[in-house]
């Protein structure tokens, strides 16, 4: 094993998260080599730190807070949808007047058909990238 896959296993060796398997294999290499030896203890070290801390619970008052800015992101949330639903639809609306209307130009409709179907490409890509990072998040249970 090499010291930069030692490294990376040596935290989870110490968190108890390493798989069974793999204990051994970690546990020689940090015998043979000094320096992950060393990184080794200073994490023990610091584990035993860390246990003794102990933190106050938050005030009653504020998980109501909390509460209440959850309520608040809802309701953006709603407005948000809200705005987009019209906004689409009214969009929708002057695609269909214009392409529909006899007396506007070839050219202004390719260019306006163009211009919409851009931004609803970009608008889609942008969900896309947003829900496919939403998933794979590893901090999102986290509190802001």
């Amino acid at each position: 094993m090499e010291c930069r896959d030692a490294k990376l296993k040596v935290q989870a060796l110490i968190d108890n998260e390493l798989p069974q398997e793999e204990i051994d294999e970690v546990v020689d290499h940090i015998q043979s080599c000094y320096r992950c030896r060393e990184d080794y203890v200073s994490l023990l070290k610091l584990q035993r730190k860390m246990k003794g801390l102990q933190y106050p619970e938050p005030p009653k008052e504020w998980f109501e807070e909390l509460q209440k800015k959850r309520g608040r992101r809802l309701s953006s949330s709603l407005g948000l949808v809200l705005f987009l639903g019209s906004y689409l639809l009214l969009l929708g609306y002057a695609l269909y007047s214009l392409f529909s209307d006899s007396g506007a130009g070839l050219f202004i409709k390719i260019v306006v058909g163009g211009i919409i179907a851009g931004m609803l490409f970009l608008l889609g890509v942008t969900i896309a990238d947003r829900v496919r990072e939403s998933k794979t998040d590893k901090y999102k249970e986290v509190m802001k």
